[in-house]
C-alpha cells in the first residue's frame, strides 16, 4: 500500500505570488517529509503567472 505525504504550501499575498524564500521552504519541508524527487507538484497561480499556492499528494 503506498502511502502518500500531503505538503501544502501557499503564499504570504497570493495577489503578487509565491517569493523565491516560500518555493524554497516548500521544497525543503517535502524533502524533510520523504516526498519522492520525482513526485509531481500541482501549482495554483495568479493571473499574472505568480504562483500562488503548490501541493503534493
Amino acid at each position: 500500500m503506498p502511502i502518500s505525504n500531503r505538503i501544502e504550501a501557499t503564499a504570504a499575498d497570493e495577489k503578487t505570488g509565491m517569493t523565491l524564500d516560500e518555493l524554497a521552504a516548500f521544497v525543503q519541508e517535502a524533502m524533510r517529509a520523504g516526498v519522492p524527487g520525482d513526485t509531481v507538484v500541482r501549482a495554483r497561480v495568479n493571473m499574472r503567472a505568480g504562483i500562488k499556492r503548490l501541493e503534493t499528494r
